[in-house]
């Protein structure tokens, strides 16, 4: 993570997801790491500056790196031998976009103009936008290196720290801070103003909180669960309802062939027995499952759509082979013949 002199970078870090940050600085320049449960403003405003002679080789550059949030301002200097000045470029990028610029091929040449020859200067000033890393760079388009004086003045905005709810610094080299559950929700990295152009660079870690991810696992894992019950149960559903509809139509295609209780059927005469005071015969209940056209064979079949079981299959087949496809108990025509078997 970069940062420059009088830097302040927020981020967020909720306690909900985040138990831990920690902060390394290897060169233990005290980088101030705060906490806070609200967004703090952007209210402070500090001055820096610093100056320096820098080499800028043949055909290269020479940049540096800040982090400035919105508000601040950049005022930039340079001073070169009248000579080279207008081949010498300044620019500026925001965010982590390397810069590309196309120069001629890069010389062996060591000469240096030198700083006796007349010196003349430019400046710019650039007003910050947006909360961002910024690079400003030097391009040298000469064929010999070049001897400057840079000028660099900020006007940095700062986030007001005075509210936090905790701090630690990398004064010894690292420090971590622990978040208060579950308010905070906002870290800022701070640094001094160290005077130095040379990049700063530091490791940023945020340590999770385990016990919030197991949580939403198991949450997760639930849903999923359920949903499968669902399913599952609505398949089960499905099945019943397919076989309750199947046994009901099995039972209206066979329900009057089964009547509470067997009638003996005549042929031709009409008649019924009228003797119901006594039990049946062995006899009458034989001949009640006789065909009633051949008696001979056991009645085996029934007609569709009447439903009525009063003949084996031959003489049924025989009927409808026949012109008139009725049935002989009560008339009616007959559409299917089906066949019935005895366990």
């Amino acid at each position: 993570m970069v940062l420059g002199p009088s830097s302040s970078r927020l981020m967020q870090a909720s306690s909900v997801f985040v138990e831990q940050v920690e902060v390394r600085d290897d060169d233990k320049r005290g980088v101030f790491l705060y906490a806070f449960s609200e967004k703090p403003e952007l209210s402070y405003q500090t001055n820096w500056s610093v100056s320096d002679y820098v080499i800028v080789r043949s055909y290269s550059r020479k940049g540096f790196s800040f982090w400035l949030n919105k508000g601040s301002t950049i005022h930039m200097r340079w001073e070169a031998p009248t000579s080279t000045l207008n081949q010498l470029e300044v620019v500026m990028t925001k965010g982590e976009r390397d810069l590309q610029t196309l120069l001629p091929e890069v010389t062996d040449s060591t000469d240096f103009l030198a700083l006796h020859e007349p010196i003349s200067g430019k400046e710019v000033k650039y007003t910050i936008e947006e909360d961002d890393k910024y690079y400003i760079g030097v391009i040298n388009s000469n064929r010999r290196s070049i001897i400057m004086r840079v000028a660099i003045n900020v006007s940095a905005t700062m986030y007001d720290t005075t509210k936090a709810k905790s701090k630690c610094s990398t004064e010894t080299g690292s420090c971590r801070l622990r978040l208060e559950f579950p308010n905070t929700h906002y870290v800022i990295l701070t640094t001094p103003n160290y005077g130095n152009l040379a990049g700063w660079y530091i490791e940023l870690s945020f340590i999770a909180r385990v016990v919030t991810y197991i949580a939403i696992l198991g949450f997760i894992v639930i849903v999923v669960f359920l949903i499968l019950k669902y399913l599952g149960a609505c398949e089960g559903e499905n099945t019943i309802i397919d076989t309750e509809v199947t046994e009901v139509r099995q039972v209206t295609e066979t329900d009057p062939i089964m009547p509470a209780k067997p009638i003996p059927y005549t042929y031709g005469t009409g008649e019924e027995d009228d003797d119901s005071g006594d039990s049946s015969s062995s006899e009458e209940l034989y001949d009640a499952k006789l065909c009633v056209i051949c008696y001979d064979e056991q009645r085996n079949c029934f007609f569709v759509p009447c439903g009525h079981c009063a003949t084996c299959y031959d003489c049924a087949q025989r009927i409808m082979e026949g012109e008139n496809k009725v049935c002989p108990i009560c008339r009616r025509l007959i559409h299917k013949l089906r066949r019935l078997f005895h366990s």
